[in-house]
């Protein structure tokens, strides 16, 4: 799943790479490692809590590029089994999003509300998990970058569209792949700031619904990604896919929005 067999225009290869970073940043370890860090920033009164996403995108991205430097460094001197790394990522990205749809289904089972709960987010020291601070938000995306998920992915991208490429090229990749994540990631951390910025019952509400689509968006991907390591083709291409995930991320914010004007307009006509 990591692109195409033939060649590409450099305008194709730009915009496939943005794509795929527009995917990225819907992975469900994001969306609650964002929706962790808005509700605390937002709980302590930053002011650029609802920016948080922009933030961990920007610390997650110093390690993409990295990875992508040094992809296009070894790739222009030694054969890398490009094949490999994607294999190996896709089975850690498999375990990861499977875990994060059980520990989030045991939230909702328990009726807790306490916003959706990643893997690597779990992993994290308690302090830093409880921090409000901008710079611990780019410190958290810097330390989800360490991930092997996010290692072979911007590996295998870097290797597959530069070849002979160099550095140069893979660091172009790289910074676009990072494009395509921090515009998914903002918009996640200012569509969530709006949700949790509402009253408590409603909160309630939109934090349980917002649950339930990380879950359904980590099952259906994990789910999507199993079936192509066992051997089935998917009709649709990566972009498609791409399109998809962050469409569904986008109507199922469009759907809690929408209902809680429609009680927030019902409760007015009622006072």
């Amino acid at each position: 799943m990591i692109g195409p067999a033939a060649p590409l225009s450099i305008g194709a290869t730009v915009f496939t790479v943005f794509a795929l970073g527009l995917r990225h940043g819907a992975d469900p370890d994001h969306l609650a490692a964002i929706d962790n860090l808005t509700r605390n920033g937002l709980s302590a009164g930053r002011k650029l809590s609802r920016f948080f996403g922009a933030l961990f995108a920007g610390g997650h991205s110093v390690m993409v590029l990295s990875i992508a430097a040094l992809a296009g460094l070894l790739g222009s001197h030694i054969a890398l089994p490009g094949a490999l790394i994607e294999t190996v990522g896709t089975w850690v990205s498999i375990v990861t999003l499977f875990a994060i749809a059980a520990f989030n289904i045991k939230q909702l089972r328990s009726a807790e509300t306490g916003g959706s709960i990643g893997l690597k987010l779990a992993l994290l020291p308690p302090r830093l998990r409880a921090a409000t601070g901008p710079l611990a938000a780019m410190l958290v995306g810097l330390l989800f970058g360490l991930g092997f998920d996010t290692s072979s992915q911007v590996a295998a991208y870097a290797l597959a569209f530069t070849t002979g490429g160099g550095v140069i090229g893979a660091v172009v990749i790289g910074l676009m792949f990072s494009m395509g994540m921090a515009v998914t990631d903002t918009l996640d951390s200012l569509l969530v700031h709006k949700l949790y910025s509402r009253h408590p019952l409603e909160l309630v509400r939109a934090t349980r619904t917002w649950i339930m689509a990380v879950t359904g968006l980590a099952v259906c991907v994990g789910s999507y990604e199993l079936a192509q390591v066992l051997g089935w083709r998917s009709p649709l291409p990566d972009l498609a896919v791409s399109g998809v995930l962050v469409a569904s991320l986008l109507g199922v914010f469009a759907f809690t929005l929408f209902s809680l004007e429609k009680k927030a307009d019902a409760a007015r006509v009622v006072a």
